[in-house]
């Protein structure tokens, strides 16, 4: 289901001999690791272990541990998870979905990700060495989260940057506040605030002239002038987030194993 940007997938958990219910899960290059609501884990029946606390931008979230477990995609492949249980019930209800939990790159690194935007379509295949990156792909660096390189431009004004893939974010673009003052000092936008994992952010809310990334040219995305969170992982050149508005129209590959990142029309031959 595409919604808003966003993926979801259906996905039953095992913690033992028995496969568990299917549930709604948020497919997010974004979370490192898998997250797993705290209702459907109690149906689930799933094994809640020690108690940590989950970084998000906007502030911890108390969860527990799996010790780890199995999961099973709807059509698709099955692997294993090192998950938590938190929840979710806050977002599930701003989302409007009955979310079952979010799956992270713990997960979704083993694989090599095609999310098809124009056709609403999910593919996630074996890691394949053998298998040439087509013209145009771009470098990926996963530390575990994807990072890519990309240019911006609005109002004459350019820069470049490494930004983070996170297919969890219903924003376009969230620029990393230092990068966008310095980037684009005389940027306004309009105020607001989103909702997220860890509770309330604070937006600024605008749109750049073009994004180039991976060979391709999109243009006049919103973007969020304001974001205050830095992913781990990032280096001195992060510049912010792309979120799955900015694939509108195209299909995105994620070859995490092979280092590579592509874009193609939707509805292309995989």
């Amino acid at each position: 289901m595409f919604r808003q940007g966003l993926i979801f997938v259906r996905a039953a958990p095992r913690d033992g001999p028995q496969d568990g219910p299917a549930g709604l899960f948020l497919l997010d290059t974004g979370a490192q690791a898998t997250v797993i609501d705290r209702g459907f884990a109690a149906q689930a029946r799933l094994h809640f272990g020690r108690a940590v606390d989950l970084s998000a931008p906007a502030g911890d979230v108390e969860a527990r541990r799996t010790g780890g477990l199995e999961l099973t995609l709807d059509g698709g492949p099955t692997a294993r998870a090192d998950a938590s249980v938190a929840d979710l019930a806050d977002t599930a209800r701003i989302m409007g979905v009955p979310l079952a939990g979010v799956l992270g790159m713990d997960f979704l690194g083993r694989f090599v990700l095609r999310l098809d935007y124009g056709a609403s379509e999910v593919r996630l295949s074996a890691a394949d060495p053998d298998r040439p990156a087509p013209p145009g792909s771009a470098p990926l660096r996963a530390q575990p989260l994807p990072f890519v390189a990309a240019q911006v431009a609005r109002s004459g004004r350019s820069a470049q940057g490494v930004f983070q893939i996170d297919t969890g974010s219903n924003t376009a673009i969230e620029f990393w506040a230092p990068f966008a003052r310095h980037a684009f000092p005389d940027a306004r936008g309009a105020p607001g605030q989103s909702i997220g994992l860890g509770g309330v952010e604070t937006t600024d809310r605008g749109r750049i002239d073009v994004l180039e990334i991976a060979g391709r040219r999109i243009t006049g995305l919103t973007v969020n002038f304001a974001d205050e969170g830095r992913p781990d992982g990032a280096d001195q050149a992060y510049a912010g987030v792309i979120g799955g508005p900015a694939w509108s129209g195209l299909a995105l590959t994620l070859d995490f194993s092979g280092r590579r990142m592509w874009l193609e029309q939707s509805g292309g031959a995989p």
